[in-house]
Parts: C-alpha cells; structure tokens; sequence
C-alpha cells in the first residue's frame, strides 16, 4: 500500500520529542503570535530553530501554523513571521487568513503553504479553488464523510490531510464565533473558550448539547489510504507530551502492520485522554447526533486522563535521550598504509567524512571487514542505524578501539549537522498595494428567514433569505439568496439557483464563491470568508468578487482600516442574533430524539442566556444563533463613521411589525426603541486586545 504521512501535533519541545521518537513522519507547532492554539506552549525564534533541527536529523518535516486571523496593524509582524520560518527551515506553512496565504507566496515563493481546517474547505471546489492559488495541500473539514472525502480527491488529486484522531469541534471550523461573541476570546484569533464543552438546558432536559466525543480512526486506517489522502493528523497540541506519545506510536504500529486494531490498543488509546465514555468515527463513518456526543459528560469528566502506568509507558518512549527513530546509513571505510584511516556515511541523499589516524602494522590481529562492521555499527545514542558498510583495507593494518570509536562518532555528528542545516530560501519584501475610492453612504441591507418578515422587510434595499424562501417568493431585483456557511453539493446548489431564476448569491466559502461567478451568478463574498484585514478584501477584488460582508469579529477601528484601503463594496452587520455556530450535528434531534427540526430550538445556558437554533431544510445544517441582539441603532454617529457601502440588519425570531419597527430605526423613520436585552458586540471597544463581549 503506497505511502501515507503520520502528522502529529507538539505544543511545546517535550511533545515534538515524543512525537518524532515514536515515529511522526512530520509534526505541525505553532510560533508564539499566530498560532490557532494560544493556550499551547507554542515556539519562539530560538525554540523554533532548535526544534526543525532535531526533527529534521531524524527524518521529521516541520509545519508551522500561522492559522489566525491577522488584523491589519499585524500584517508586518507575520510578514517576518514568515521570514523568520523561512530562515529556521520550516517545511511549510498552514496559514488561515487568505491574504496573508499570498502574501506568504508573495515574501517566500519556495515556501509550501497549507490551507488550514480553518479555511472551511469541504467540497471539491473549495479544495480546486485553493490548489488554484497556490496552496499545496488543503487541511479538510472534520465534517467530511468517507466518501465525500474520496469525491474530493478524485476530482481535484490534491494533496489532502484529514484529521483522525483527537477533540472534534461541534461547529464547522472557521466557523465557531461562540467563545467570541460570549466571551470576547475568538477561536479564530487563537484562544477559544470551549463554551460547546458547558452544560445547557434544552425543553426541561439538561445535558452537555454542544460537546462532541472524540475522534478515533485507528481502525480505519486502509479505508483512509483508500480515499487518496495524503496525510492523517492527529489532533492535540494542548494536550501532553505522554499523550502525544501514545497516539502517535500507536497510529503507527497500525500504519507499519496493517491488522485488526485489539481491544487492548484502543483501551490504551482511551487511557491516555477520551472524553466521556469512549471514542466516535463521527461524520467519516456517517455517526451523527446523539451517538457522536457527550451529552452526559462534562469538559472535566475525561476518562483515564492520567493513567499512571500508560504516562510512565509513554514517557520511556522519548525521555532520556532515548532514540527510537533511527536513520539508516550505508558506510565506506578505507585503512591504507601510509594515509589516514577515511570513513564515510551516507542516507542516500547526504553524506559525511572524517578522518583517523595513519594505521600501524599490526602485532597480533589485524583489522578486516568483519571487524570493522562490528565497530562501526555501534551506533549507540546516535539517529543513525548501519545498513551495510564497504571496506577497503590493506593487509596487516590495525587502528586503536579508542580511534575507531572517535571516528564513528564525529563522522556521525557531520552527517546529523548536515541533515539538520537550513535548507536556503530566497525571502523577498513585501509591498503593500491598497486601493481606496470615495464612498458615499451606505444602503440598508435585511436577511430574512420566512415570508412573514419578507413582507416587513419592504423598506430595505437589499433583502437576502434562504433558497427556500426565494423559490417561494415574487423574484425582485434587490432579492439576494444566502447559501448556508457550508455548501456540501454545490452543484445541487447551481442547479436549484437557476431553476429558481435567481441572479444575486451570498457566499461563504471561497470555491463554491468563485464556481457561482463562473457560472454567471453575482455573488456577494458572505461573512463565513472571514475577511479581517485590507490585503485579504484586496485578493478577493482581484478575483472579481466586488461585495463583501466583512468579519463581525471586526471592531470599529478595524473596520475603517478596510473600507480606508480598499474599492470593493464593504458591508457589515448591525443589527440581530449573531449565527455563533453552522454545525452538521443536528442539535434538535440530539434533544428532542428525532428529527423534529421544523421547530426551533432554545439552548440555555447557566446564566440564562438564550441561544436559538434553526435548521436548514435542504442539507440539514443546524444553525446557533446569539441570546443577546447586536444593537448599533441609537448608534448613528459610529455606523456613519464606518465608512460601509451596506449595512445589514439580522432577522431571525422577529414578526413582520417588529421587522418593520427595527428597520425604520435604522432609516430614521421611526424612533428608536432600546431593546431589553442587547449587546454592542464587537462595535464597543476598538482595542483589539481587550474582551469584548456581549451585554
């Protein structure tokens, strides 16, 4: 079976040890500014270049995570990011931000940059699109089954990694604004709060709704090989070194002796760290709610979590200076009269010489081949392991043990500082090109959910609304169909968007963007994109997408340094419940025990707060949205000074008179009429390191 990588987290030195000492074909760290796992232990300059030198003598790639957003005011620190990556020999780059992926091209172009499971990629036009501009393997969305995961690669032969093992996020990654907008500690920004791993109350029942078990695919391993994917991850660069340790070297016993996984292996696997009562295969295996979850258990009630006997296994593996990963060498030993002694090792690709002193005659028995096989291939705490070794020895010849030994030894240490030395990259400047035009008043935007809040939603100049909502409805000029954050058939959705006789599209991923304005659809760039910063709204510009609604994790600050350095039409939300979550996990039925998911449901959480949940009738997307309302009404001076093209108001649980009633106030036809419960959201404070939170 052909060759497939292991890939396996290290939050910190002592984990990057454990991972390449029991058998990582490569690890994924992250650098202590733009790391997706700010909680980890995370690298700085120093530490990073000490860590690909030990991981590339042992025959381990390196890939840093760059995964956050990036505000603009950052651009020019991961702009040396990168360089800084470049000149410790990083292997490749997993970047989220879309503009700062062409702007790593742009600095770096010898570099490899990986779409992160952060970039929602979960159908084939996501995957083409992205290999299209320059990334040369797609990190996949945990969401994907197994055959829309071998779909995927038939169709693109793209270079793929899936994760199969570790915590699984309830909502679709990239998506998650929970922990933000609740907390002020965005998962996009690095330091998620896990507010999916608290207890809610749902009709009268309380239980743990939004709390995935973890994944476990261990025994799916020729399934995976089968798909096409080039490279398994295993999630867990919070977690322990020990861990790390246990996951990885048990992936690769199964990857090295393809057999049947025993019930002893996945007891060890679940000692290590399993929430709850054991593992799920999840969506790869089409397990969805309830079996996937935890309802019953909290983010505390992890089983085994410190097996005392499994840690003190895990730990022998890498502690100590211990070597489990050994490099294989071939060797030429030349001893002639009169020269110094000449040894040379090779892998393959590199070799190393050094040198012993002149031989003497020998007095009793002299060096031959046999012997000096013996010699050399006591490798000891060295990586290498001798294969076979070439000798080329005069007669009667004999070197001291102690010569011998040293020999070994510093021609050993030459050929690991070679194979540790930074492969050279070429690392340009970048330069910051900004478009800028004059804007002049901004337009009111509505979504609607149903044809009620349609019909009082008459005074708005744009109006999007589900496809359903579309196909049911007069079509109007300023109608816009919003498609779902996550599109799985986009064909599908190509095919009911012209059936229906739609023109205008709001997207939220970038294939399914770009495969709608080939087929001749206008399409608004939606906010599942995830536009933070000038340079990404620029890229997406240069790609013809001339709308876009801009991230709502943006502060009011930070939203001028858009709409001040880019032409492209700029559109914000200002009013409604935040969609905090856009999972495949149906949610309703994970409470109710079946698919009643006509109904909304209410989760609440421990201090009352109400969280409302929809589902979306064509793919079954469950969709959580905010308890408080953003409220920016009584707020003119600050929406005037954003400097927007369109303002959207958010319309989920509201009647047709209160749609009419919000949207007036806006206009300035009605008067305003404080909400009692609302938040500011990220409008409040401009300050981009502090909480912000709701209200």
């Amino acid at each position: 079976m052909r060759k497939i990588e292991l890939l396996s987290p290290a939050g910190g030195m002592e984990a990057l040890h454990a991972a390449v000492q029991n058998g990582a074909d490569a690890v994924y760290l992250g650098e202590k500014s733009f790391s997706a796992r700010q909680g980890a232990e995370n690298f700085d300059t120093n530490g990073l270049r000490d860590a690909v030198k030990y991981a590339h003598e042992r025959g381990t790639l390196v890939y840093l995570a760059m995964n956050t957003l990036v505000g603009k005011n950052e651009l020019s620190r991961f702009e040396r990011g990168i360089a800084t990556a470049a000149a410790c020999g990083v292997d490749a780059l997993i970047i989220q931000d879309f503009g700062c992926a062409q702007m790593a091209r742009s600095v770096c172009p010898e570099m490899p940059i990986h779409a992160s499971t952060q970039m929602s990629a979960h159908n084939e036009k996501d995957v083409e699109y992205l290999l299209k501009r320059g990334f040369s393997r797609v990190v996949l969305a945990r969401e994907l089954t197994l055959e829309e995961i071998e779909k995927i690669y038939k169709n693109t032969r793209a270079s793929l990694e899936v994760f199969v093992h570790g915590a699984l996020c309830v909502c679709a990654s990239g998506q998650c604004l929970m922990s933000s907008f609740i907390g002020g500690r965005s998962g996009n920004r690095g330091s998620c709060a896990q507010p999916c791993r608290q207890i809610y109350t749902a009709d009268g029942k309380k239980g743990y709704f939004l709390s995935p078990r973890d994944l476990c695919l261990v025994d799916s391993l020729s399934e995976l090989k089968n798909t096409g994917v080039d490279s398994l991850k295993i999630e867990g660069r919070m977690k322990s070194p020990e861990y790390v340790a246990t996951v990885t070297g048990m992936y690769r016993k199964y990857l090295d002796n393809p057999k049947e996984v025993t019930s002893e292996d996945i007891r060890e696997l679940e000692k290590i760290f399993v929430r709850g009562d054991g593992f799920t295969k999840a969506y790869f295996a089409h397990v969805n709610t309830p079996e996937m979850m935890n309802y019953s258990i909290s983010n505390d009630g992890i089983s085994y979590r410190s097996d005392k006997e499994v840690m003190k296994k895990a730990a022998a593996t890498y502690r100590d200076g211990v070597e489990n990963k050994k490099i294989a060498v071939t060797g030429y030993f030349r001893m002639k009269q009169n020269e110094e002694t000449m040894l040379v090792l090779s892998d393959g690709v590199n070799s190393a010489t050094a040198y012993a002193p002149v031989p003497e005659k020998a007095l009793n028995r002299p060096l031959d081949c046999a012997l000096i096989t013996e010699r050399i291939a006591k490798m000891g705490q060295t990586v290498f392991n001798l294969e076979y070794i070439e000798c080329d020895i005069d007669d009667n010849l004999t070197l001291s043990a102690k010569d011998i030994n040293a020999l070994r030894r510093d021609c050993a240490d030459e050929l690991a500082k070679i194979r540790g030395e930074v492969q050279k990259r070429h690392v340009n400047s970048f330069e910051y090109t900004y478009s800028k035009r004059k804007r002049e008043g901004y337009k009111i935007a509505v979504s609607v959910m149903n044809k009620e809040q349609l019909e009082g939603a008459n005074g708005a100049d744009l109006v999007y609304m589900p496809i359903e909502l579309f196909e049911n409805s007069d079509k109007k000029e300023n109608y816009i169909v919003e498609l779902p954050k996550v599109t799985y058939n986009v064909n599908a959705y190509i095919d009911r968007l012209k059936h229906a006789g739609a023109k205008r599209v709001a997207v939220s991923t970038y294939g399914t963007l770009k495969a709608l304005v080939a087929e001749g659809f206008e399409c608004v760039g939606n906010y599942g994109l995830n536009v933070y910063n000038p340079l990404t709204a620029c890229e997406y510009a240069n790609e013809g997408i001339g709308h876009l609604t801009l991230s709502p994790e943006l502060s009011a600050d930070e939203i001028r340094t858009i709409t001040d350095n880019t032409d492209v039409i700029c559109e914000a939300l200002v009013y409604g419940r935040q969609m905090m979550m856009t999972t495949r996990a149906c949610l309703i039925k994970g409470v109710r025990k079946k698919c009643d998911c006509e109904r909304k449901l209410k989760l609440i959480d421990k201090t009352g707060a109400e969280f409302l949940v929809y589902s979306d009738k064509y793919e079954h997307i469950n969709m959580l949205y905010n308890s408080a309302v953003t409220f920016m009404a009584d707020k003119k001076d600050v929406i005037n000074s954003l400097n927007l093209d369109v303002i959207r108001l958010v319309f989920t649980d509201e009647t047709k008179d209160e749609v009419e009633r919000i949207l007036g106030m806006y206009k300035g036809t009605t008067e305003v009429e404080m909400p009692k419960k609302f938040t500011r959201g990220y409008f409040s404070n401009s300050g981009k390191n502090k909480q912000r939170g709701r209200i």
